[in-house]
């Protein structure tokens, strides 16, 4: 029984990836690539804090993306400190893109996300020709790490609760 929820998972997992892939593929220009990203991981972040039950979906409404993300993460965890980072850092190049009227895309741009990801980062960085398909690749990797946090504490949550009906 077990086997088959893992293989359940696995396929949620995997058809996640690709919505995530796939939505953001479509997009030809950074500021939107960028906007969408932030986009998804605040609507994960979103469901985190209410399963999480860190405040109501009343009380999210009123939250800035920075309380949200303070709220919902746990910094001491070192894989959650990550993702609030790439998220940090996703949050200050959206507004960058929301003060600029006419907002061009860099490389220290791509790189101040990428180098959350430290050596893989580096390592991988010219196998893109662009920054945007470089951009791409990093703001798939941070939504994927968050959506797969949200599924983690599912699953956190509903092992919790079977204990509890033990």
């Amino acid at each position: 029984m077990e086997n088959n929820k893992q293989k359940e998972k696995n396929f949620h997992i995997t058809d996640l990836i690709k919505k995530i892939n796939k939505f953001l593929s479509e997009e030809k220009s950074a500021d939107i690539l960028i906007i969408k990203a932030h986009l998804l991981c605040e609507y994960y972040v979103n469901q985190i804090l209410i399963l999480r039950e860190k405040c109501s979906h009343k009380e999210v409404e009123s939250l800035t993306f920075k309380e949200k993300i303070t709220k919902a993460l746990d910094l001491n965890d070192t894989g959650e400190k990550l993702i609030f980072d790439y998220i940090n850092k996703l949050n200050k190049l959206r507004n960058k893109v929301g003060h600029e009227l006419e907002y061009t895309l860099s490389e220290s741009d791509v790189d101040s996300l990428g180098y959350v990801q430290g050596k893989e980062y580096i390592l991988n960085k010219f196998e893109h020709e662009t920054d945007l398909e470089r951009l791409r690749s990093v703001l798939n990797t941070i939504v994927i790490k968050t959506a797969l946090l949200l599924i983690n504490s599912v699953d956190l949550e509903r092992k919790k609760i079977k204990q509890e009906t033990v």
